[in-house]
């Protein structure tokens, strides 16, 4: 008889979303990501060596450099360079993008919606033109574009079914509409390095925040890995200096920094394009996996009546 397994509730469990799953992460990559969301503080970050992930994942130095890049590349991994006193490297800073704002959810009841104390106009019946002007909504944020409306679609697909399985068959007119909306899409403008510090220089000049060149330099380099076209990062810096308040006069820190544009950003076209195509990609896992169980299982049978 085979031994019962007995796990120690002491030491704890690392919690993941179930969307983690429909991500095109290879076995390392996600153990990778299992150890850094075990060492994460509340904030996501952590700080071991790569020798040490090394010891802890049985994999040699350069495996684990090369499923950080993956991490990174999916957006579920931030690093920033730790400097000794001198200047030197000495190590990376590891920030999990979703730990923070995951843990909270787990932690907060479910959100009821809110109720209406006041009656106001209802869209119907607000008057949308008074003699020669016309109302309209002005608003920042982006609307659900196609791309949106594409990636819901897609996740209801494969709900629940583990990698690369799919809960229900996509229809052709889905894979049809994906493939025409990536192959219109144009490659996002990857913006210099002085077009990022020039709109940052002007925000914290707007708002009378004086920002050193090495805290200018760090905040550069972590928009310029978010992939932001101009507009998105115009609209990201407005956003930024509406929630700035007024009698802050020292500039943030860096995870400052990252938690006022995680709090102020959207979803880039680039980040949706990569949803999209990993969902493709899945779906054609899918496929040859089904097309290998029904091959096997028409063969089978032939093989061994002619045996008999």
């Amino acid at each position: 008889m085979s031994e019962q397994l007995s796990f120690n509730p002491r030491k704890g469990f690392v919690a993941l979303p179930v969307e983690i799953m429909d991500l095109d992460l290879t076995p390392g990559a996600f153990r990778t990501l299992a150890e850094l969301c075990r060492m994460a503080n509340t904030e996501g970050f952590c700080w071991p060596s790569l020798q040490q992930l090394s010891e802890r994942l049985g994999r040699s130095r350069s495996a684990v450099s090369g499923y950080i890049r993956d991490l990174r590349a999916a957006g579920l991994v931030d690093t920033q360079e730790q400097r000794t006193a001198n200047g030197y490297n000495y190590r990376l800073k590891y920030r999990v993008t979703f730990w923070e704002d995951w843990r909270a959810s787990l932690r907060r009841p479910s959100l009821q919606p809110d109720r209406k104390t006041e009656r106001s106009v209802q869209p119907d019946a607000r008057m949308t033109q008074i003699k020669n002007h016309i109302l309209k909504n002005h608003s920042e944020e982006p609307s659900e574009t196609d791309k949106d409306k594409l990636i819901r679609k897609w996740a209801r697909c494969f709900a629940g079914a583990p990698y690369p399985a799919a809960a229900r068959e996509p229809e052709p007119a889905l894979c049809e509409s994906t493939r025409d909306i990536l192959h219109k899409s144009l490659p996002p403008e990857v913006l210099t390095e002085a077009v990022v510090s020039a709109h940052l220089v002007r925000l914290w000049t707007d708002l009378g925040v004086s920002v050193p060149a090495d805290i200018l330099a760090t905040q550069t380099s972590h928009l310029i890995s978010l992939r932001l076209s101009e507009p998105e990062l115009a609209l990201l810096l407005r956003k930024l200096s509406s929630q700035w308040p007024s009698h802050w006069q020292r500039p943030p820190t860096d995870e400052m920094f990252i938690k006022l544009v995680r709090a102020a950003g959207t979803a880039t076209e680039a980040s949706k394009n990569a949803v999209l195509r990993s969902y493709l990609k899945r779906w054609e896992l899918a496929q040859k996996s089904l097309q290998t169980f029904r091959h096997s299982c028409s063969v089978e049978p032939e093989k061994y009546r002619a045996q008999a």
